[in-house]
């Protein structure tokens, strides 16, 4: 009967201390950093998106696999290159336009990661129909009023929230 409840036990603490490492802590640094990104973008700054998109990179390359959620770690293993392809070209270039091209990609990956992290604060997964060549393209936002890196001062408040993360 002892050795159950040290059996029972050990599961429990296991499982505790499970679910505790995996919250997805590493996320939230490079949610922030892809948040400074498109910000340079709303205020067409190339320069700061070359700075920002190197500090995705940074955040990116430091996600720790172990700290991630069994759903996260799914993903993070599907997409986590194409995300650091993307914040590269990113920051290799110095035009506006082609850096707001690569973040329709980037953003598109990103929104797959975020919806299987679960952010702790809401993050809004905003849409501009006139972008990417009037195909259309999303972004991730931490505020609900629409700020469209696509086009910047040009067409700031052109989009919609379309889901809430």
């Amino acid at each position: 009967m002892k050795f159950n409840k040290i059996f029972f036990a050990a599961i429990f603490l296991c499982m505790f201390s499970f679910g505790y490492s995996q919250n997805n802590t590493s996320i939230k640094s490079v949610v922030n950093a892809y948040i400074g990104l498109k910000d340079a973008l709303v205020a067409t700054n190339n320069e700061q998106a070359v700075l920002s998109a190197n500090i995705l990179i940074k955040a990116l390359t430091a996600v720790n696999v172990a700290d991630l959620n069994s759903a996260t770690n799914i993903t993070w293993s599907k997409i986590s290159n194409d995300l650091i392809n993307s914040a590269k070209f990113i920051q290799a270039s110095n035009d506006i336009s082609v850096q707001r091209d690569q973040f329709v990609t980037l953003s598109s990956n990103m929104y797959l990661l975020v919806k299987d992290a679960k952010s702790e604060v809401p993050v809004y997964y905003q849409f501009c129909p006139m972008a990417n060549k009037g195909k259309g393209a999303n972004w991730l936002s931490l505020e609900n009023k629409v700020k469209n890196p696509y086009y910047g001062s040009r067409m700031l408040s052109c989009g919609k929230v379309v889901e809430t993360l």
